[in-house]
């Protein structure tokens, strides 16, 4: 990659547009507002609902974390399968005088619940839900570094949630694919049903009153309306009558927390992320060790996919060990000595005649990660950048509504296995923001469970080992090993070719075809053109999430 962001080598041929000026970008693989171009500031999210939202707090004078908090509220109304006031949110920030800084609002497992999941109904119904953090979170980045008032942050995702809006027809198919479990509970029934137990077909008018209420609420009395007062009062109260574990307690003593900043390098670009509950360090470890070969001219080749399916293994099996204490675990996982450790077992296609490791040896933990999550980068005119991660764990979280609230809770227990009371589950949240001699390149982070980190890190690797835009990053195939295969990317518009899968076998790796279009996981990011001094959104073609720059 150029100094300017400038890429040496297109792929994909229709970004040449990107150097005649401050227009829309094409591409394509892009569909209309998913590329974007401004010199004042750049929202990209899941939704152009919630992109619009961000763009609006920029423009009224706002900076990244007031449009970062205003867009995650907006999402947790219009992406009510992947986000809302219910469940977790991880957040990294950049502030314009270039400090880094990380918030975690990761769900908590309540003080009363037992200390193993019990039964597979864990995995949803009252027993999964744990503490939300999303609110906290958001209130906490914006108490320390916004600028807006906090009730006019919230209030576009009001007027989204009394009037209603278009359910896309992807978030449609997956609220009825929870249908039958929705059914189950009232309030789930009441909001994401029709009145006679129908789905909603995609761009069919979705309104939430409730929630409306709800989210006016916390307008009007900040965090503590939710987690003290008539909210916190009516969730514990519906707990207590379905045999949930989160009490009025676990609500007054929940806390979002400073997240520890992890550092690394990627071929002379530094990286940030956060370490647990997020997988900040995971992301850095794996490109630390990929970074241990040459991929000059085998970057997305058979070779690079099996030499990066192995990084990423290692470093997933790495996030489980017991290194010490926190602090000097991430250090260990993010330091370049550990990573030439563990790239020692790595084995080189073009070294060995037959890989002898397959992936996931050496015991790797086999833990059902739900991949059904969301994420927004954002960047003010001042240099300010947020990178924000939040979730509900599987599609519609814990499938339970809360009546009379509108919101759905998170599953906390019952897929991450042993849990002790207090604890912060671990996910593959994994905001990164990249930099370049120092001042930002990239903003980057994804939706699909632990396939966030494979999709980032090959998305880092594209970007400097083929000197690729972000757009044309983005829009190549993808792949995600797992303990005992290789899911490549098969969509008709980023597929590997049945010879590349042919070179996979002969090195030793058993390798499937995956045409979902977001298996491999969708990422929203943003790039900077050091030049021109643009900013460059890019919302992932694999969804239908928007991307768009302040006029001013």
């Amino acid at each position: 990659m150029r100094p300017d962001g400038t890429p040496r080598l297109l792929l994909l041929l229709s970004l040449a547009v990107l150097s005649c000026g401050p227009q829309a970008p094409e591409h394509p693989a892009y569909g209309p507002g998913q590329l974007a171009r401004s010199p004042h500031g750049m929202v990209v999210s899941a939704s152009p609902h919630a992109t619009n939202v961000g763009v609006q707090v920029l423009e009224s004078g706002g900076n990244a974390v007031d449009a970062a908090v205003a867009t995650a509220f907006a999402l947790s109304v219009v992406e009510p399968s992947k986000s809302g006031l219910g469940g977790r949110t991880q957040i990294l920030l950049r502030t314009p005088d270039g400090e880094f800084a990380g918030i975690d609002g990761t769900t908590q497992v309540p003080a009363g619940a037992p200390a193993e999941a019990t039964a597979e109904e864990d995995l949803y119904g009252y027993p999964s839900i744990g503490v939300p953090g999303t609110v906290a979170a958001l209130a906490m980045a914006h108490a320390q570094y916004g600028t807006r008032p906090w009730a006019e942050l919230i209030a576009p995702a009001i007027a989204l949630a009394e009037s209603g809006f278009a359910l896309p027809p992807q978030t449609a198919r997956r609220i009825a694919n929870a249908a039958d479990q929705l059914r189950e509970f009232e309030g789930s029934s009441r909001y994401f049903l029709k009145p006679d137990g129908t789905t909603y077909a995609g761009n069919e008018r979705l309104a939430q009153p409730d929630l409306a209420r709800t989210l006016r609420a916390i307008a009007e009395g900040g965090a503590d309306a939710f987690y003290r007062g008539r909210i916190a009062d009516s969730i514990a109260a519906d707990m207590q009558r379905h045999g949930g574990f989160v009490h009025a307690e676990d609500l007054t003593s929940y806390e979002a927390r400073r997240s520890q900043v992890v550092r690394g390098s990627y071929r002379g670009y530094d990286l940030v992320g956060t370490y647990l509950p997020a997988s900040g360090a995971t992301t850095i470890e794996a490109l630390h060790i990929l970074e241990r070969f040459d991929l000059s001219d085998r970057a997305g080749t058979p070779a690079w996919v099996a030499l990066t399916a192995q990084a990423l293994l290692l470093s997933f099996e790495d996030r489980t060990k017991d290194l010490g204490a926190a602090a000097e675990q991430a250090q260990i996982l993010v330091s370049k000595d550990w990573a030439a450790r563990r790239a020692i077992e790595v084995e080189d296609p073009g070294v060995t005649a037959r890989v002898a490791v397959r992936p996931g040896g050496r015991g790797a933990p086999r833990v059902h990660e739900p991949a059904h999550t969301t994420h927004l980068s954002v960047t003010d005119r001042d240099g300010g950048l947020v990178a924000l991660t939040q979730s509900l764990g599987p599609s519609m979280g814990s499938k339970v509504a809360a009546p009379g609230l509108g919101f759905v809770y998170a599953a906390t227990m019952g897929y991450l296995g042993a849990l002790l009371p207090g604890a912060r589950p671990f996910s593959s949240q994994s905001p990164l923001i990249v930099l370049n001699e120092g001042k930002p390149a990239y903003v980057l982070g994804g939706a699909g469970g632990r396939r966030i980190i494979s999709a980032i890190v090959e998305v880092v690797s594209r970007l400097v080992d083929e000197e690729l835009s972000l757009a044309d990053a983005m829009a190549l195939p993808r792949f995600h090993p797992t303990p005992t295969k290789i899911y490549m990317e098969g969509r008709r518009a980023a597929t590997w070719s049945a010879a590349d899968l042919t070179e996979l076998a002969s090195f030793g790796f058993a390798a499937e075809t995956r045409d979902s279009a977001t298996y491999c996981a969708t990422i929203h990011g943003i790039e900077f053109a050091v030049a021109t001094r643009d900013y460059i959104g890019v919302a992932d073609p694999r969804w239908h999430g928007g991307a768009r720059g302040p006029r001013r």
